[in-house]
């Protein structure tokens, strides 16, 4: 399998107590073909637009390769994958901390871009 194409959430070399910002393209109905390197960040925020218009579901790999994608469940919650809402908002993701990379997919009929903020 082909590695994706990853973006890198880089830390802030000024201040420690800043977040870090990268944002992700996603298209009507498809999973990004791109993924965000997280790794050594424990809080996470992502800020979804509504233009999307349907929940995204987030999904974790322990590499980049595009095959080795799983959904993210959330812990004491059985069977309940983590997904975001179809209304702008920002949302704090705690599951995402140990993870390495994320990327996300949407049923959306729209495109649209996402954030996520990255806090050490």
């Amino acid at each position: 399998m082909a590695a994706m194409d990853t973006l890198t959430l880089a830390h802030p070399v000024d201040d420690k107590r800043k977040a870090s910002v990268r944002t992700t393209n996603i298209s009507a109905g498809t999973t990004s073909d791109e993924c965000i390197d997280i790794r050594g960040f424990a809080n996470f925020t992502v800020v979804f637009p509504a233009q999307i218009g349907a929940a995204t579901a987030i999904e974790v790999s322990y590499d980049n390769e595009a095959g080795n994608f799983v959904p993210l469940y959330s812990p004491g919650v059985s069977g309940l994958a983590v997904s975001l809402a179809n209304l702008a908002a920002a949302f704090d993701v705690p599951e995402l901390a140990g993870c390495h990379y994320v990327r996300f997919v949407t049923t959306g009929t729209r495109t649209g871009v996402i954030k996520i903020m990255g806090k050490v």
